[in-house]
């Protein structure tokens, strides 16, 4: 038997606090030293001391009743507290046990429990986070062991269409996967186990639906398990696929866009094998949309471009139950583009006849009708290119002629169009330099007497000198440069170059010398174009009725105050306004009548035909009376002959410019011939 001193010991070294109490006297008669330290006692001092001695009087009092309780029932009880321990707070079980019915002793047994606790709520505090983490994912989330799902979370019932937990817990995982793709999920998770991949889900009713599982191994519970997290891609595919139509449709319409369009007509010329089989490329500019986006605003010009392209879509649809092919595209703005397989060049005829017939019925916006045009140009592969940009470029140079030619036509391309677009572009990418270069010079004309003994005034004209030897007359390059607003600096070169002659003239002694300049609609509306003028005239000292502006009609047809201010300020400062081609516009006397005009230059359009035809003869009597009534001067161009002299005359013309007094000639030649007019007397 083991000595009574060394069980002592023993029970002194064990991790568990051990008394022993009187059940009458309620006294200690045992403690071991972890007990007796709930006091801080040895444990010969706690013996003979009370429970309120030891662990204290509200702790005794706290575990009273379960005390009393286990000497009635006669047998032993287990409950947790809280204690302090050398100044600690641990938790402890204390087990009460009974010494008999009645007892004589109470034996306490106390274990400290802080660290089971600890890990106990820890365990608890991981589950209540997780649990609440799979409920606030908007993921689906399932863990399973060995494939058998153990737990899921609501958005993943949601997503897969179930109502209950207990309907998807315990069955495999790979029941929800869709059939045709487990052996693709297979070979995935054996290349990685822990992975990411897209794949397809199936829900309850059978429908299979674009996930992204993801997969980890994790540790639950004590044991290994396996986490699948499921993100929905429904709305990631639909947004790719979106995207992928926008890249090649256009928004508005959802037409294919002109990415498109060059693809679809490589794939075309592609198909045409080495035979070439023709096809039309129709470049379609619609005419008035302009106008409804100015008076209605570009929601409505939007509008009325969903409509037509709905309207040209079906005419494709319809074209192609007969095997024409046809495929359609929005170009941008207000431009279409269809292709076409046509047997013959009739047959392409009328499919564009019947295409234009779309366009006869209005289109309706709101409470509003609108009748929209278009202007259609046509290519042909391979005649009129062989490669995408050529046929675009062509038919789009056609279209632009059918513009031309009064709009809601067609035209098609021929070589013609081709050389003059080739030409236009050459002047356009040499204007910018020759202004710099001093490639641009002036001619003189005079306008004479109607004897064309005396000179009246000169007229100077520009003249482009590339240095190849050649001139290039203004009708082949100014319209081009005001269609890229470079006609102002070039025209002010002209006024300054012009009135730099005038001080030269005067020192030949010609005293009262009077030239005159053309007017762009640019130049003359630019908003400091009077005030340049002026400056340019005070730099040299001259007066301003050494300067004639000639323009066109239809530049003063406008009613704009700010033209009227100009002209006064022009009249004010003496310079003198005449109206070049006059009878070839649209004049309206009653603001002919109002404007600072001092000169009607009578087209030679119209002298050209003097005197044989009474028409002309009639039209340059009635300009040269209006002239008269207005107080104003009339100037026949293009005199070349006698006849045309003597008519103008008799018709009451005194001032005439053309061959048979003078061509135009540069600078120095001009200053011979005003010389010897001059000596002349």
């Amino acid at each position: 038997m083991l000595p009574l001193e060394d069980l002592l010991r023993l029970m002194d070294e064990v991790p568990v606090m051990l008394a022993c109490y009187d059940a009458v006297t309620q006294r200690c008669l045992y403690a071991n030293r972890a007990y007796a330290a709930l006091g801080g006692f040895t444990p010969t001092e706690a013996i003979g001391r009370t429970a309120d001695e030891i662990v204290g009087v509200e702790v005794n009092a706290r575990i009273r009743p379960d005390l009393e309780r286990a000497l009635v029932e006669g047998r032993p009880l287990t409950y947790a507290r809280s204690a302090s321990v050398n100044g600690a707070e641990r938790w402890i079980e204390v087990t009460l046990v009974p010494s008999g019915v009645p007892a004589s002793l109470m034996f306490i047994v106390a274990t400290d429990m802080t660290a089971h606790r600890a890990a106990e709520m820890a365990s608890r505090q991981n589950a209540d986070r997780l649990a609440k983490f799979m409920a606030a994912s908007v993921e689906g989330i399932a863990f399973h062991k060995d494939g058998v799902v153990t737990d899921i979370n609501p958005p993943l019932l949601r997503l897969l269409g179930y109502e209950s937990p207990h309907e998807m817990i315990g069955r495999l995982t790979t029941d929800f996967v869709e059939p045709t793709e487990l052996a693709h999920v297979r070979r995935v998770l054996a290349a990685a186990p822990e992975t990411s991949y897209e794949s397809l889900a199936v829900q309850r009713d059978g429908t299979a639906i674009p996930v992204e599982y993801t997969v980890r191994n994790m540790e639950w519970a004590g044991r290994q398990q396996r986490m699948i997290i499921v993100r929905d891609l429904r709305e990631t595919h639909a947004a790719r696929s979106r995207i992928r139509f926008l890249a090649a449709h256009d928004a508005l319409t959802s037409l294919p866009n002109r990415a498109r369009l060059d693809e679809h007509l490589n794939e075309m010329i592609a198909l045409s094998g080495e035979q070439q089989q023709p096809f039309a490329v129709l470049f379609l500019d619609l005419d008035q949309l302009k106008r409804v986006n100015d008076s209605l605003g570009h929601a409505s010009g939007d509008e009325v471009l969903i409509a037509l392209a709905g309207k040209l879509r079906a005419f494709c649809d319809e074209c192609n139950q007969h095997g024409t092919h046809a495929w359609l595209a929005r170009h941008g703005g207000d431009e279409f583009v269809m292709t076409c397989r046509t047997g013959t060049r009739l047959e392409l005829i009328g499919l564009i006849e019947r295409l234009r017939h779309i366009f006869d019925t209005p289109t309706r916006v709101g409470t509003r009708q609108f009748r929209v045009t278009a202007s259609i140009g046509v290519a042909l592969f391979p005649d009129d290119g062989d490669t995408p940009t050529q046929l675009l470029k062509n038919a789009d140079a056609a279209m632009y002629l059918a513009k031309s030619a009064g709009r809601d036509t067609v035209r098609f391309f021929d070589q013609a169009i081709a050389r003059e677009a080739d030409r236009a572009l050459m002047i356009e990418e040499a204007l910018g330099p020759a202004l710099v270069n001093g490639e641009f010079e002036l001619h003189y004309q005079p306008a004479v007497s109607a004897d064309g003994m005396r000179l009246l005034s000169v007229e100077a004209l520009i003249r482009w000198n590339r240095g190849d030897g050649g001139l290039w007359m203004p009708d082949e390059f100014i319209p081009i440069a005001e269609s890229m607003h470079q006609f102002v600096p070039i025209g002010g070169w002209v006024i300054d170059t012009a009135l730099d002659q005038v001080a030269h003239w005067r020192a030949l002694g010609w005293l009262e010398p009077l030239v005159a300049v053309n007017l762009s609609s640019n130049q003359f509306r630019a908003p400091d174009f009077v005030d340049s003028l002026l400056a340019a005239l005070t730099r040299r000292n001259l007066p301003g009725t050494c300067l004639q502006l000639e323009v066109t009609e239809r530049m003063l047809m406008h009613e704009d105050a700010a033209l009227q201010d100009a002209l006064t300020r022009l009249r004010t400062a003496g310079v003198s306004l005449a109206i070049d081609d006059f009878g070839t516009g649209f004049s309206s006397l009653s603001r002919l009548r109002t404007l600072a005009v001092d000169t009607l230059k009578i087209d030679q359009s119209f002298v050209r035909e003097l005197p044989a035809s009474a028409s002309s003869s009639a039209i340059v009597n009635t300009i040269v009376d209006l002239a008269h009534g207005l107080s104003m001067t009339t100037i026949a161009e293009g005199v070349e002959t006698l006849e045309q002299q003597r008519c103008l005359q008799g018709l009451g013309c005194r001032v005439m410019q053309g061959f048979l007094f003078a061509k135009p000639m540069p600078a120095a030649q001009f200053d011979r011939w005003l010389q010897q007019l001059l000596a002349r007397g």
